[in-house]
């Protein structure tokens, strides 16, 4: 019967990745990490506004964290083609909890100035250059490929889940204990993370092609001309390049909001990344029931998601802007989910590294551009202009793209190719 079937099926579709012991493993240490990164996001954006009170003074420590991911995230991807994941994301963990414990002792000891967040924002953004590229990589070594779309959705929805977890927590901490707790607590649970990572089982891990061994810059632009080899890739990374840099600063965006066009403290600030998250979650469960992710869902995706932060632009008062960002959390998700399946699934294997770094140099390493532009407006006129030039921009993007696809394809003949 299809009333009965059907649930079943659905939630076949949801454990299918889950049922594979490594990934489930993973799971639990990702979900304490992202959780811990999103904690420490929320306060170190709040940090600076309390020491300074100056939008483009949190522009200015978003600039720093990114920029290391903008020059050396492409080269992640080769380091990810030559060797496990695993090595590479415990040495990330490693890194994360020392900038958080630093963090915490300088609140601790009343010495903390503007000018150590920006420092330690930029040895954040060393680590997060290689962990971004890694964790979408390593799906495919844990999971078998029928799988690895229900993989890189459930990723989606884990950090989806910790956008929930994480700011929702922090603002109510921020408020009550300060930021110096959250960032020690913040610094004992990517330990915990690190330690989910050793208990992997490297038998079980799904072999891998490794890319040879020769020049690193020989790699990098075989890796480059590969991401533009078809119109598929290079759809997808048009896509990530104007979504990446206007669609994605949230971490910036959200305080900005909170406190300037909606006059709320930490908890509104807590609030709003909380509704995020929770249309995050449910975009990314929902996107995990499909079998196939296509050009078409990401397109539409992208279209109602540039839409959607323009209406938020205009969001008179807090529950209109709650209820806003569920939608605007649904929309991100599934275009990011959905843009890195496509990727995942088009990439050779041996070269899946270096495309998904790309990608994520695109979706992450723009991020410079995207908030000196949104701090620029919003320190000059206001938030809610950023946010409307940040949406029309994705729009002329989308546009860009949908040209780029339907512009008719040279007749190439391959030489096998019988005459017609």
């Amino acid at each position: 019967m299809t009333t009965s079937t059907l649930p079943a099926s659905t939630r076949q579709r949801y454990a299918n990745a889950l049922a594979v012991p490594n990934f489930r493993t993973y799971f639990v240490s990702a979900a304490i990490s992202q959780c811990a990164g999103w904690l420490l996001r929320t306060t170190q954006a709040w940090l600076v506004l309390d020491l300074t009170g100056s939008p483009a003074a949190l522009g200015v420590v978003t600039f720093a964290q990114a920029l290391p991911v903008t020059i050396l995230t492409l080269f992640a991807g080769v380091l990810i083609d030559r060797t496990q994941a695993r090595r590479l994301m415990v040495s990330v963990q490693v890194i994360f909890c020392i900038q958080s414990a630093v963090m915490a002792l300088l609140i601790f000891s009343n010495v903390i100035q503007y000018w150590h967040v920006i420092a330690l924002a930029a040895f954040l953004g060393l680590a997060a250059a290689v962990d971004f590229p890694t964790r979408s990589a390593v799906v495919s070594e844990l999971v078998e490929p029928r799988l690895v779309g229900n993989g890189v959705a459930l990723n989606s929805a884990l950090n989806s889940a910790a956008r929930i977890i994480g700011p929702g927590v922090g603002g109510v901490m921020i408020a009550v204990w300060g930021s110096g707790v959250c960032f020690a607590i913040v610094a004992v649970a990517y330990v915990v993370a690190t330690v989910g990572l050793l208990m992997l089982r490297e038998d079980q891990f799904f072999p891998k092609r490794v890319a040879e061994r020769v020049a690193i810059f020989r790699q990098l632009a075989e890796g480059l001309r590969y991401s533009f080899s078809t119109r598929t890739l290079s759809a997808n990374m048009l896509l990530a390049a104007f979504y990446g840099t206007f669609a994605y600063n949230w971490a910036m965006v959200l305080p900005l909001l909170a406190r300037f066009a909606l006059n709320s403290g930490a908890e509104g600030f807590g609030a709003l990344n909380m509704a995020m998250g929770v249309g995050s979650t449910i975009g990314a469960f929902a996107l995990a029931t499909r079998l196939k992710a296509s050009m078409r869902l990401l397109l539409i995706s992208a279209a109602i998601f540039a839409t959607a932060m323009l209406i938020l632009a205009h969001a008179p008062n807090m529950p209109i802007a709650l209820a806003m960002l569920v939608g605007t959390g649904i929309l991100s998700v599934s275009f990011n989910a959905t843009n890195n399946t496509l990727l995942q699934i088009e990439a050779q294997e041996e070269l899946r590294g270096r495309v998904l770094a790309l990608y994520m140099f695109l979706m992450v390493g723009s991020t410079p551009l995207g908030s000196a532009v949104t701090g620029f407006v919003a320190n000059t006129f206001d938030i809610r202009l950023a946010l409307q030039l940040n949406a029309t921009i994705c729009i002329i993007g989308l546009v860009v793209t949908l040209f780029f696809l339907r512009r008719p394809r040279p007749r190439r003949p391959m030489a096998s190719e019988p005459e017609r």
